[in-house]
């Protein structure tokens, strides 16, 4: 090859890298998917619609809210695990797919870490402990002495098997040293009716969101908040900690993912618009008062991280409880 061939390919190697736009410039070409592990109305879709309209607003490609439940989140988590990563499918993740699952399951069909790469924590919301008005209690206290004084007849409910309500009812039993019964209904509005009616079940552990009106309206008393902080909505009710369980923190969290490998100038545009949208004042009001949650974006290193330390904490309330996985 001579020189003057060698200087040709070498301008044209550089005139065709230029001409290659860089991901993030083109970012998005062609509509996002939110992939959301549950059915349209509750929080997590609440969270993705909030984000979708506004994302479209701002960047002109559409974005549109795929729900896919069911199967304790695998389906939705397995899409996004194959999805191009480019950046246009984005995961709404809830703590159970990204963390609680890897304590209930010795296989997934995924995996957290190595699948999905974190983008920011969206939302981060209490749990209450509920009770209907006949309950004559008043107080976490008065659940843990019938739990203690009359074993088998503090039957509790919650939204089913594996979800954060059920291990706060693990670790209550945990730091009681004695059993609540658990009664799993299939999700938070089964549960609520049943509460409500106060037949089946007396005793509840609920979404906020879900369990607000019914507060409010006083068809429930609202008994324990699950986090180490009281909600500003239920200024006046006590955390559990508050009520006498030493170290009882748990919650319900949203966060976006991205699949792995998708580039990090793409991750960067994309967390640099996710953040703004949840630092916008109508969206914050709108997500608080509705949800009851707090809106708390970070960056991708401190969702990954606290996604790994809550994943090691529901395993130790899982081995604490004496719950195998499956």
């Amino acid at each position: 090859m001579t020189m003057r061939s060698f200087v040709f390919l070498l301008l044209a190697a550089v005139v065709t890298a230029f001409a290659q736009p860089l991901p993030a410039q083109t970012y998005p070409s062609r509509p996002i998917r939110l992939v959301v592990p549950f059915a349209p109305g509750g929080n997590t879709d609440i969270l993705a619609r909030a984000v979708a309209k506004r994302m479209t607003e701002n960047w002109g490609a559409p974005v549109v809210v795929d729900n896919r439940p069911g199967g304790n989140g695998f389906i939705a988590s397995d899409i996004v695990a194959k999805a191009s990563s480019d950046g246009h499918t984005v995961f709404v993740a809830s703590s159970r797919e990204v963390s609680i699952n890897l304590g209930l399951f010795r296989k997934l069909p995924y995996d957290p870490e190595k699948d999905f790469s974190p983008v920011t924590l969206g939302t981060v919301s209490a749990m209450l402990f509920a009770v209907h008005p006949s309950f004559r209690g008043n107080s976490l206290q008065d659940i843990v002495e019938l739990a203690k004084t009359k074993p088998g007849s503090a039957s509790v409910g919650t939204p089913g098997v594996g979800t954060p309500m059920h291990l706060s009812l693990e670790l209550f039993n945990v730091l009681i040293g004695s059993k609540a019964v658990h009664v799993p209904y299939k999700g938070g509005g089964p549960l609520a009716a049943a509460l409500l009616g106060g037949q089946e079940v007396r005793i509840g552990i609920l979404g906020m969101g879900p369990a607000i009106p019914h507060v409010t309206s006083g068809r429930v008393k609202a008994i324990a908040i699950t986090t180490s902080k009281r909600s500003k909505l239920l200024p006046n009710v006590p955390t559990a900690q508050e009520s006498g369980l030493k170290g009882f923190d748990t919650s319900i969290w949203f966060a976006f993912y991205v699949p792995a490998k998708t580039p990090k100038k793409v991750v960067s545009k994309l967390h640099g618009e996710l953040v703004r949208i949840l630092r916008l004042p109508d969206v914050v009001n709108y997500l608080e008062n509705v949800t009851g949650v707090d809106v708390v974006p970070g960056s991708p290193e401190e969702l990954a991280r606290f996604a790994r330390s809550e994943a090691d904490k529901y395993r130790k309330i899982m081995r604490a409880a004496g719950i195998q996985p499956e």
